[in-house]
């Protein structure tokens, strides 16, 4: 069940759309994402970077992720970014073959429901539009939002889309598993709903928890139950 809950109440707002963040929410692909720049580290290279070297570079894109690992400008076009998308599609069909259970009828049921939908992720297209073909997700959002290379911009990404769908901050609710999420849609200004169902949800449970997410869900069931709640005048 849910271990927390913030107000069910957005300023008078009622919600009109949901943004989700890619792995470790649509999908259980974290542990993908690290093999993927390990693998391809050592492929180019033959070195093979530790999970927690590659982990300690997340938060900016695919490219800037690589690119710190091979000492490359991220901007550089002899950027290998081609072999790091081979390696990624390569180790999917055994490390994620699908994405979280449920999380299909669930966009379709918020879908149902009228809510606007996006992806903000950190990821470019180059590993991202992959993932939502793999799990066949690329009609399920009105947008779609990627990284950048220099610094983790899902807090632009967030305001962005707010201007262009013309919401107030309580009209969205961010979804997404990693204590960054929480803190860039602080930043934005929007709630924050912890999806906490992947397998390696429990690894940070404790720093998202300090960081008071408005909504902390162990199972993509309740997202739709807390969604129509929250949609009440």
């Amino acid at each position: 069940m849910s271990e927390f809950y913030g107000t069910l109440r957005g300023e008078g707002h009622m919600l009109r759309a949901l943004t989700f963040d890619m792995d470790g929410t649509l999908g259980d692909t974290h542990s993908l994402c690290v093999e993927a720049y390990r693998r391809c580290t050592r492929e180019l290279t033959g070195r093979l970077p530790s999970a927690q070297e590659v982990e300690e570079k997340f938060g900016v894109s695919d490219r800037g992720v690589l690119g710190q690992l091979l000492g490359m400008d991220p901007e550089d076009e002899r950027l290998p970014i081609a072999k790091l998308v081979e390696v990624y599609e390569r180790l999917h069909t055994r490390m994620a073959p699908g994405p979280v259970e449920g999380i299909r009828e669930t966009l379709e049921e918020l879908r149902g429901m009228g809510l606007l939908l996006a992806v903000i992720t950190g990821k470019e297209h180059y590993t991202a539009l992959p993932t939502l073909r793999r799990y066949g997700m690329e009609n399920s959002f009105q947008r779609v939002l990627y990284g950048t290379p220099s610094h983790n911009n899902k807090a632009e990404q967030l305001t962005s889309l707010l201007n262009t769908w013309k919401l107030s901050a309580s009209e969205l609710i961010y979804v997404g598993d990693m204590p960054s999420d929480i803190r860039m849609a602080h930043e934005a200004g929007v709630r924050i709903i912890n999806a906490a169902w992947a397998a390696e949800a429990t690894r940070w449970r404790e720093e998202c928890l300090a960081l008071k997410p408005d909504f902390r869900l162990t199972h993509v069931s309740e997202l739709c139950p807390l969604v129509k709640k929250l949609m009440a005048p």
